[in-house]
């Protein structure tokens, strides 16, 4: 039975916990094996996201993730060739073994398994097509007598390229499909998928919501998930716009992110020369972390050496970047463009 080690789950709530702002989560775990079908909206930053409620729950994961070193310090799951995975790489799927049997083989033995079903990610204003493979292993399961659960995660960030920004995740209620024919299956665990994820009808709507849950969490200190989730599309939600600031107030904030960036130099530096490897905003913040990562690990070295030079200096040092870290502005959500 695999599980992801504590390395990886403390590293990834290390590194997402630093990132983001607030990571909430609401509902509760199924107490069963389980297979949970999670959302898909930020490349891998979603699995290490994912560790803030399903901890040592192993999930697929793209054996691009696996390949080099410096990867494998950061992720772990069970890996899966995926067909962009043999586009891009030329990685034969026969390297690993079939993930459906992996999914299967998993829960068999009493473990639990996160599978996201879009197979890869993006940031639109609805799921991508999940793929059938979720339901081949639950129609696998059931016809084998394994007492197992199904439960899906939702994931919502308020912007998912931006430094300090928010992310909700959302646990529906456990259950198990009762059909037996896999279409009917899939559709099933779908519905329920869909209930708990980004799942509109046009970017209008998207924008809409995001809107409406962006002032819930700012003026209510709803979590923004549920209030996404729950936004009434037949009242008008205008553009949420927080009141004009004061000069003094937009002079501090600028002075906040200058001493953030002289403080952190080398974090921030090595994140933003990774991110030019993204090509979407949901995977930006997968490079700002890998980068940010090594760049963290010079950071400490020349705060050690400070400490060796002068101490009291030092201490302002790190007092000076812990604050600016602590009172960094959160970003407002961007509106998402209709390219139709």
């Amino acid at each position: 039975m695999k599980t992801l080690s504590t390395w990886h789950v403390v590293l990834a709530k290390i590194m997402t916990g630093f990132y983001f702002s607030k990571i909430q989560v609401q509902g509760k775990l199924s107490h069963k094996p389980t297979l949970y079908i999670a959302s898909h909206r930020n490349g891998a930053t979603d699995g290490q996201v994912y560790t803030w409620a399903l901890g040592k729950t192993p999930s697929l994961i793209s054996i691009q993730m696996l390949r080099k070193w410096f990867l494998r310090i950061i992720f772990d799951g069970i890996a899966v060739v995926r067909p962009v995975d043999t586009e891009r790489y030329r990685i034969s799927a026969d390297q690993v073994a079939s993930p459906i049997e992996e999914a299967i083989k998993q829960i068999s033995v009493g473990g639990s398994l996160c599978l996201m079903p879009e197979g890869t990610s993006e940031w639109g204003y609805r799921p991508q097509e999940y793929k059938q493979g979720m339901a081949k292993i639950v129609q696998e399961l059931k016809a084998k007598g394994i007492d197992f659960e199904v439960q899906a995660v939702g994931v919502f960030y308020t912007k998912p390229d931006g430094f300090r920004s928010r992310v909700s995740i959302i646990l529906a209620e456990p259950f198990l499909p009762q059909s037996v024919e896999i279409d009917e299956i899939f559709h099933e665990m779908s519905d329920k998928l869909d209930d708990v994820s980004v799942n509109c009808q046009s970017v209008a709507e998207f924008n809409q919501r995001q809107s409406f849950a962006w002032q819930q969490a700012q003026i209510a200190k709803q979590d923004y998930g549920l209030a996404f989730l729950s936004a009434d599309l037949n009242t008008t939600h205008a553009s949420y716009q927080p009141a004009q600031t004061p000069i003094w107030q937009s002079s501090i904030k600028i002075i906040i992110k200058l001493i953030f960036v002289l403080t952190f130099f080398p974090t921030v530096l090595f994140a933003k020369l990774a991110e030019k490897g993204a090509d979407g905003r949901n995977n930006v913040t997968f490079f700002r972390l890998l980068g940010g990562f090594y760049g963290s690990i010079l950071t400490l070295i020349l705060w050690i050496v400070l400490f060796f030079i002068d101490l009291s200096c030092a201490m302002a040092w790190i007092v000076s970047a812990i604050l600016s870290w602590y009172f960094y502005p959160e970003p407002m959500p961007k509106a998402l463009k209709d390219n139709a």
